[in-house]
């Protein structure tokens, strides 16, 4: 097996996996021969990133990634992604706690902890523009999240929740990327979580006027709980204020 180091220029990128950050100087490539039984012979190449991390010196090699495995999130010279970015960094990074976790670190602690991740390297969020009634780009107010539901096992003990995301083919104005997923097992979880997304979003982007509401399937038994959740909205959203994330 033999390795080489390819340095790479400046401007760097910033790279993401697995919900880690990192500022992309070189790339590791490692070639490794394979012999057969009937006696071919193969030559494999693995291309693994070099990152710097804001708070490390040198260059730390992520010898379980592939480059491919990688997303780009900007340049160092930027330092600025849009919030589908930031949909898929929080979508894309490992679940930080698991269904029974209660108390004041649920599972959707994620989306508070990648906001962190990025600040962490001077990474700015861009605010979604819309256009206006006039024909003007202006700062999105109104944030739409569809909500699905699924049964995670027969008895009907377990369920997840989750944002069902943005289609091409269905944008509307409201439409917004903010991620959701978390399981639950009774109501009272349900509305516990939920009440914790939109009071973390609030918290993180107190600067940026907006407004969220969570929509739900037609028939869905969970209904209630979702219109409750949204009939708090103001509450939640004044007392996020108060939050510093």
């Amino acid at each position: 097996m033999e390795t080489q180091i390819l340095n790479l220029k400046e401007p760097y990128e910033y790279i993401c996996c697995n919900g880690s950050i990192g500022l992309h100087i070189a790339t590791m490539i490692v070639y490794e021969a394979k012999t057969y039984e009937d006696g071919e012979y193969e030559l494999e190449t693995h291309s693994h990133p070099v990152v710097k991390y804001y708070n490390r010196p040198g260059g730390t090699v992520w010898n379980r990634a592939e480059l491919t495995d990688c997303s780009v999130l900007c340049r160092e010279d930027s330092k600025r992604i849009t919030m589908e970015q930031f949909y898929n960094f929080v979508s894309d990074a490992p679940q930080l706690a698991d269904s029974s976790c209660e108390g004041p670190t649920p599972p959707t602690i994620d989306i508070v902890v990648s906001k962190e991740k990025l600040r962490r390297n001077g990474i700015e969020i861009e605010w979604p523009m819309v256009r206006s009634e006039r024909g003007k780009m202006v700062p999105q107010k109104e944030f739409d999240i569809a909500l699905g539901f699924r049964q995670n096992d027969e008895d009907g003990s377990d369920y997840s929740c989750y944002d069902m995301g943005l289609s091409d083919e269905d944008i509307h104005a409201g439409a917004a990327p903010l991620s959701v997923f978390f399981n639950f097992k009774t109501k009272k979880e349900l509305k516990a979580q939920l009440i914790y997304v939109m009071g973390a979003y609030y918290a993180m982007f107190k600067g940026h006027d907006f407004h969220i509401q969570f929509y739900w399937p037609e028939g869905s038994e969970f209904a209630d709980v979702v219109n409750e959740v949204n009939q708090k909205e103001p509450e939640i959203r004044k007392r996020s204020n108060d939050i510093n994330v």
